[in-house]
């Protein structure tokens, strides 16, 4: 629970922050300024890797912090994992308390192969369509960048239509997510988490970083495997090595769940040979 009431935070905390960023760089304060598309945080760039990557595809090279953001942004899944997906990203906040709202405990699971390939066959396509278009297509449906700008447009206050516009999206994917009881657009859609998903998988066991591990030995939830339940990804924590690493985003619900029933499901640490695992569920 103490790391559920951490993430909670940080994710409140973010999006606090992005609603009072304009007025803050109005008044003068630019520790922090830009949006997801590209963010300058105390002098330390971040960017989308999609956004450098249709750049890249539309012919010209990225500026040098634009593409020096892309990969810090990188290195940080490569390390952690996806863990802007459930620590940062604003709409996988509001994603996220869609789906409590209206959870869906029963029903057909998403394969997880298919669901990534099926994001990947959406970011070539959309970085073929930066190419004929000649601007960044997938720019559109970048609900983190999307959602990060809406501050700016609602403090601008002079076009309430391209306010409208950058929040239609977003408002009709929760809307769908709501019906449906399944975070479809995090899972089957989101052309971010390709990049952050493929740069997690990378060189497994060869870096340290954060896994889900389960041990069957203390498992006493007979059966009813309510952590499998409790990912709101269709993903299952009890999976041989762990969840994927390109689907997990460490949101840590899974362990949650399982902390009545024996703590079988841990946080773990791998060190650079991927041939020890240190559990440390206990100190967080």
């Amino acid at each position: 629970m103490r790391l559920i009431a951490v993430r909670r935070a940080v994710q409140l905390l973010v999006v606090a922050g992005l609603c009072q960023l304009p007025w803050l760089n109005l008044a003068g304060w630019r520790g922090v300024n830009g949006s997801f598309f590209a963010l300058d945080f105390l002098g330390i760039p971040f960017a989308d890797p999609v956004g450098a990557a249709q750049v890249a595809a539309m012919g010209f090279l990225p500026a040098g912090r634009l593409l020096a953001g892309a990969i810090l942004s990188l290195c940080i899944a490569l390390l952690l994992g996806r863990v802007f997906c459930s620590w940062v990203c604003p709409y996988g906040f509001l994603s996220e308390l869609v789906y409590a709202l209206r959870w869906r405990r029963s029903g057909a699971r998403m394969v997880a192969r298919q669901a990534f390939w099926g994001k990947i066959l959406l970011l070539v396509l959309g970085l073929v369509a930066a190419l004929g278009a000649g601007f960044p297509v997938l720019g559109v449906v970048s609900l983190p960048g999307e959602l990060s700008l809406l501050p700016v447009f609602a403090w601008q206050g002079d076009d309430a239509w391209l306010l409208l516009g950058a929040a239609a999206v977003p408002l009709a994917a929760l809307a769908l997510e709501f019906a449906t009881g399944r975070r479809l657009w995090c899972r089957l859609v989101c052309p971010q988490s390709v990049l952050l998903g493929l740069a997690a998988k990378c060189l497994p066991g060869a870096v340290p970083g954060l896994r889900i591990g389960w041990q069957a030995t203390k498992c006493t939830c007979k059966g009813k495997a309510p952590c499998q339940l409790a990912c709101s990804l269709d993903l299952n924590p009890r999976r041989k090595g762990g969840p994927d690493r390109q689907d997990c985003t460490h949101c840590g619900d899974c362990i949650n769940a399982c902390a009545g029933y024996g703590k079988a499901l841990e946080w773990a640490a791998k060190n650079a040979t991927g041939k020890k695992r240190i559990f440390f569920v206990d100190s967080l």
